[in-house]
């Protein structure tokens, strides 16, 4: 049966978690991260990971909840249009072209994500999700800078007939969540386990442009899950998994930041050195083209906007297969995972946050319309923990292709005579093949010492067809950049970690390693005239130095503690280049930035006295400092001037973030539990910006340090399996951007985060 929540709603930020309420101890939380079942505390990597509980409390429908109460960690839907990217330790790229893949790789149920696009699907009857800092290169291969996301689905079970269903309703924009799981044994070797989610309305934003629909950012999603467990005989067992989706929520509409101009000629780029946010003072090209509206109309928080679009929305659609295999050879186990998934991205969305037709989707047509196709198959064998060593080795082979058009109208523009075109789009295949061989080792030197390693070896080929093409006032479409066959391969094919772990006593592990990831090398695969931009870049390099505590001082008490320096070559990311068609002289495109150093330290703790039954409080700090320390590239700002990136900044790396929580349960009369949740969550000045822009830009794509208060108050009976619950989120109604941008015309815009929300939740169990 699913049990009524009683953790703490973000206890395991850190692997941390709560006791019952009739007990002062802290409780172990089992995970997976070395592909083995171990304690949590018994693993040398930096981890943060949530049971179910924890994330039913959160209200936990898309990884975005899940980590804005993890320091040193981030999450942000780029551009609000259902990609969202990954930032860990100051690790992350937001490219807005699907073809890209993230620096953080993403694991559902050990199946592995091939682009940010499809880390939206969302999440439901999940039992745990780990978060690993730091590269993973080693087990996990490519695409590991950053860390590793696994996400584990509840599996079904041969106990018993169980289940839950849940529902919520947010009472300020009326939002609905409706969430539900089914477990039946079919017989004594094989059982099912169904799951679904809808989600529906919410939306919070209202445009001063488009006059019918008052409630942009409706959500409407629909999704389910079917598993079949079957289990012959104690030595094998098979697991089926299938998923189907859709989304066609809408998604969140630009706030108009206004333009670097005080120039009152048609040139919106021919600005003052000074970058700023007090938007009474920006001068928008829609001011010069008689609109009256100001960016000082919108509301600050992003509820009412300036943005000119009723097409902003999603039309995605998948279908998904897992086998896995477990059998039992004696001397080992044998774990067989083969995957499959189809996907479907269709994105309409206004680039320009104005009143005006400047940039953005044209009727009917999407902005981006992709279709992503992936298969893996991996093979691995697993020691038995029953002497001083233990061993691991694995094989994986996958292949996908990422097949786009995508195009955007820029006829507010060409109306005004800033330029000719009327229309931009590319085009693109890309397909990628890769396989692997990879191993692990562990020796107990002695009963406190051991030391540990891994390595592998990763061969990819990556291949792209691409033409991109701009329209004139006749609407044909003619060629600039196009490339054909282009190919690019490996490098550095080398991964994996070296590490001693010394455990002083039975509650406290120190632990030191050298770790090494890697990021693929690719194509930009966005609109361009430059074709120097469509050269491949090269894959980046994560070396990685990290000394670590895990302790336990009492049964009450947990504290973690993690030092490190990341050693980076060829770092990629996005600067400004040339362009002759581009209004303001310039486009962004993806490459190397150069060499990169980051610095940093995280610290946690929870304590839960015995002195105060039913009474908790954690904290967890981070503080970072990451910049690109050595670099020959040159980037241009929005005012055109040239600047060199060496000394900048990496995007969205607060210096420091921390969050607090406060959480009291009391049993209260006739077999009932109340509970109260209080989270507060804080955030550094950070450039909430994707492209590697110099000071002079940050006034503009700059976030300044926030604080995110969050409540949940709750009531509920265990042996009746009901629980009622109010979540109130970002409660003082802060102000604050999730993702800020300045697109290729000069102008700016912010993606805010939600204000102030009311949750009424029920859930019954089964």
């Amino acid at each position: 049966m699913k049990k009524i929540t009683k953790s703490l709603t973000v206890a395991a930020i850190s692997g941390l978690m709560l006791p019952p309420l009739a007990q002062a101890e802290i409780d172990e939380i089992i995970v997976t991260a070395n592909k083995r079942e171990q304690n949590i505390q018994d693993v040398p990597i930096a981890i943060s990971a949530f049971d179910e509980s924890a994330l039913d409390e959160m209200g936990a429908s898309s990884l975005e909840n899940v980590t804005n109460f993890v320091p040193g960690v981030a999450l942000f839907d780029d551009r609000g249009a259902g990609q969202p990217t990954w930032i860990i330790r100051g690790v992350g790229l937001a490219d807005f072209n699907s073809n890209n893949t993230p620096t953080a790789a993403i694991y559902y149920d050990e199946a592995y994500m091939t682009s940010n696009a499809l880390g939206g699907i969302g999440l439901y009857d999940v039992e745990r999700i780990e978060i690993l800092k730091g590269p993973q290169g080693g087990l996990y291969g490519r695409n590991t800078t950053g860390g590793a996301i696994r996400i584990a689905s509840n599996r079904p079970n041969l106990e018993e007939v169980e289940g839950y269903i849940s529902a919520g309703y947010e009472a300020r924009y009326g939002g609905t969540l409706v969430e539900g799981a089914y477990n039946a044994p079919l017989s004594e070797e094989m059982a099912i386990r169904v799951a679904m989610q809808r989600s529906d309305g919410g939306g919070w934003q209202d445009s001063l442009v488009t006059a019918e629909d008052d409630n942009h950012g409706d959500r409407d999603s629909l999704a389910f899950r079917g598993q079949l467990f079957y289990a012959p005989s104690d030595e094998l067992e098979v697991l089926f998994k299938a998923d189907i989706g859709r989304d066609r929520s809408e998604t969140v509409l630009g706030r108009a930041n206004g333009f670097y101009s005080t120039d009152y000629s048609f040139n919106p780029c021919a600005a003052i050195m000074a970058g700023r946010r007090d938007e009474t003072s920006c001068i928008g090209l829609h001011n010069l083209v008689g609109d009256p509206r100001l960016p000082s109309d919108q509301t600050a928080n992003g509820s009412v906007v300036l943005a000119n679009s009723e097409n902003n929305r999603l039309d995605n659609e998948w279908t998904g297969y897992t086998l896995r295999l477990d059998r039992d050879l004696g001397f080992a186990n044998l774990v067989s995972i083969s995957s499959y998934l189809d996907f479907d991205y269709v994105q309409y969305f206004d680039y320009d946050g104005t009143p005006l037709d400047f940039v953005q989707s044209e009727d009917g047509i999407p902005d981006s319309e992709t279709n992503i196709e992936q298969w893996s198959q991996e093979l691995r064998l697993i020691s038995f923990n029953d002497g001083p060593v233990t061993w691991l080795a694995g094989a994986s082979f996958a292949s996908d292709t990422n097949s786009t058009r995508g195009s955007a109208s820029v006829k507010g523009l060409a109306d005004i005579g800033f330029t000719p075109i009327t229309a931009i789009e590319t085009v693109y295949e890309q397909k990628t093949d890769t396989w692997a061989v990879y191993g692990q080792v562990g020796y107990d030197v002695t009963d406190t010492v051991n030391i540990n390693g891994s390595v592998r070896y990763t061969d990819e080929d990556r291949e792209i067809d691409y033409v991109s093409k701009i329209a004139l006032a006749d609407g044909v479409l003619f060629p600039l950049g196009d490339i054909q066959g282009f190919t690019t391969s490996l490098e550095s094919n080398w991964s994996g970690h070296l590490g001693m772990d010394w455990r002083l006593n039975d509650d406290t592990l120190l632990y030191a390693k050298f770790s090494r990831g890697f990021k693929s090398g690719g194509f930009f695969a966005g609109f361009t005239d430059n074709n120097d931009t469509l050269t491949p870049y090269k894959e980046e390099v994560n070396d990685a130095y990290e000394i670590g505590l895990k302790s336990n001082p009492s049964d009450n008490l947990q504290i973690n503690a993690a030092l490190f320096f990341y050693d980076y070559q060829d770092a990629q990311g996005k600067i400004s280049t040339p362009s002759a068609a581009s209004p303001s002289g310039y486009l962004t495109a993806l490459g190397t930035l150069g060499d990169a150093e980051h610095t940093g330290f995280e610290l946690d703790a929870l304590w839960a006295p015995s002195e105060l039954p039913g009474f908790s409080v954690q904290l967890a700090g981070s503080w970072l400092e990451a910049e690109i320390s050595d670099s020959d590239e040159i980037s241009f700002d929005q005012l055109g001037m040239p600047y060199s990136l060496e000394g900048i900044d990496r995007d969205f790396s607060p210096k420091s973030s921390y969050s607090i929580v406060l959480r009291q349960d009391k049993e209260l009369s006739g077999g009932l539990l109340g509970s109260a949740a209080l989270v507060y969550a804080w955030r550094d000045d950070l450039a909430a910006r994707s492209t590697q822009l110099s000071d002079t830009d940050y006034g503009l794509l700059g976030q300044e340090g926030y604080g995110i208060l969050n409540l949940r108050i709750a009531v509920s009976n265990e042996s009746a399996g009901w629980e009622l619950s109010v979540v109130g989120e970002n409660i003082t109604d802060e102000i604050y951007t999730i993702r800020a941008t300045g697109d290729d015309t000069g102008s700016y815009m912010d993606m805010m985060g939600m204000p102030a929300t009311w949750t009424l939740n029920a859930q019954f169990n089964f």
